[in-house]
């Protein structure tokens, strides 16, 4: 029998090759098999408390995502395009007008209000808690006569609370985490 030139020879294959793929192709699975029987389950982590818990455990009250939701502070309304204000702390000064808040909230800010009356040493810990992370964060006097002593409000969503304490600065730090950047995104 004559070979063609430059022609492979397919038709014997060593003997040692074709028993070693025999013995170790099936092992890959079946080990992997063996491995899966063997496993325990991984323990679920606790969940963390949601952001009505937290608010719950601070004294503080969060009402979110009703349909015509009426609120005071506002969570919805209208604004005017052209009606624009900065990110960052207004304590102490003038507040942007409610169609540039309204503006802010509605592009995902966070507003943190507080009552005219607020005390001096209250209004330093929300200015100190806003300067510390004022992406997308305003801090304002509100003039809408809510009678919270602070607020924070996100499209659609808020938070009151009748005091400023440790608990309560948590819980305003844990609503500007999980709530901002909330808005249309327009």
């Amino acid at each position: 029998m004559r070979q063609r030139p430059n022609s492979p020879d397919w038709g014997r294959v060593p003997v040692p090759i074709v028993v070693t793929l025999l013995v170790l192709l099936p092992i890959g699975p079946v080990g992997w098999l063996l491995g899966r029987a063997g496993a325990q389950p991984q323990p679920q982590a606790r969940p963390a408390q949601t952001l009505a818990q937290i608010a719950a455990g601070a004294g503080c009250r969060l009402s979110e995502f009703q349909d015509g939701m009426r609120t005071n502070p506002p969570v919805s309304g209208r604004f005017t395009e052209r009606a624009r204000t900065g990110d960052g702390s207004y304590a102490g000064k003038r507040p942007p007008s409610l169609a540039a808040s309204m503006h802010a909230l509605f592009h995902g800010r966070i507003l943190f209000q507080y009552r005219p009356d607020l005390p001096a040493r209250d209004l330093r810990a929300l200015d100190r808690m806003t300067r510390a992370d004022a992406d997308k964060v305003l801090l304002f006097e509100n003039r809408t006569a809510m009678p919270a002593a602070v607020a924070a409000t996100a499209y659609l969503s808020v938070m009151t609370c009748p005091r400023v304490d440790r608990p309560a600065l948590a819980a305003l730090t844990a609503f500007r985490e999980r709530r901002r950047a909330f808005g249309q995104s327009f």
